[in-house]
């Protein structure tokens, strides 16, 4: 009887760390439609703690992906993913994975992910960032 009580908190205990480890991160999902006839788009936005912003969008191969972060910052990352959140390419200035004109080719026709979150270490202090996200696809 004592072995169920206890069993009983292990599991209660596991239910609440599991929970507040969601309120913790929340993602936000923005599907990005150019205006007609432009090419780019402007968002504004924070991130705070834990939180990733994504930014999903569709493109064709061969396309050029350019991404523009205005920030004072320096806690920011920002990944494309893949259609299957398979990580693909690094797009912070200076990425080995961009061009020389800070461009990346996309591989494939069909969706894609940028997202945007802190580093862990600002995350954990619970520190937020401002920025604004220029995505241009040519």
């Amino acid at each position: 009887m004592l072995y169920i009580k206890e069993l009983g908190l292990l599991f209660t205990a596991l239910i609440l760390s599991s929970c507040s480890f969601m309120a913790i991160a929340a993602d936000s999902h923005e599907t990005i439609h150019f205006k007609t006839g432009t090419n780019s788009g402007e968002y504004i936005t924070t991130t705070t703690n834990y939180d990733v912003n994504n930014y999903i969008f569709y493109a064709k191969k061969g396309q050029h992906l350019n991404i523009t972060l205005d920030t004072k910052s320096t806690k920011l990352w920002v990944i494309l993913l893949d259609e299957k959140l398979k990580r693909i390419a690094d797009l912070t200035p200076f990425s080995a994975d961009l061009n020389d004109n800070g461009e990346y080719i996309l591989p494939y026709s069909g969706k894609y992910s940028v997202r945007i979150g802190q580093y862990r270490a600002f995350a954990r202090r619970g520190e937020s960032s401002h920025y604004k996200l220029i995505i241009t696809i040519d």
